[in-house]
Formats: C-alpha cells, sequence, structure tokens
C-alpha cells in the first residue's frame, strides 16, 4: 500500500475513533441499562481500537525498512 494512502486512511481511522469517543462521552444517552451498557463499553474500547489502528497505519514501518534504516544512520 502507498505511503499517502495509509496514511489518510490512519487519519481517517483515528478521527472515526475519535468522534465515537466523544458522541460515547458527551452524547450518547447515559440512562442506558442492562446489556446495552455493556455495549457501550465494547463500543468504547473499538474507540480506543480505532485510535490505535489509526497510530498504527500513519506510523507503520516494515521490520526490514527499519534495519536498513538503522544501518544508514550507523545505528546497527
Amino acid at each position: 500500500m502507498d505511503k499517502g494512502i495509509r496514511r489518510i486512511a490512519g487519519i481517517v481511522m483515528m478521527v472515526a475513533g475519535i468522534a465515537l469517543g466523544a458522541w460515547l462521552v458527551f452524547g450518547a444517552p447515559h440512562d442506558w441499562e442492562g446489556n446495552v451498557r455493556l455495549l457501550k463499553m465494547a463500543m468504547g474500547l473499538a474507540a480506543t481500537g480505532m485510535i490505535t489502528g489509526g497510530a498504527r497505519l500513519i506510523f507503520w514501518q516494515p521490520e526490514d525498512e527499519s534495519a536498513e534504516t538503522a544501518q544508514e544512520a550507523g545505528v546497527g
């Protein structure tokens, strides 16, 4: 995948995760009870996963590239 497309996808994923998290905190009904509260918790975990996945897409670096970059920098 091209670096630019991957980074754009990561940014979109992070924005969607932040929007979902903000909606859960500020906009979701606070009177959810029973199993729906578990759904709300699962949605919060999904928002965290989306933010983490977006960051991985933005700052992704394959193992072979990281070794080559380190050798070029004189680290390894």
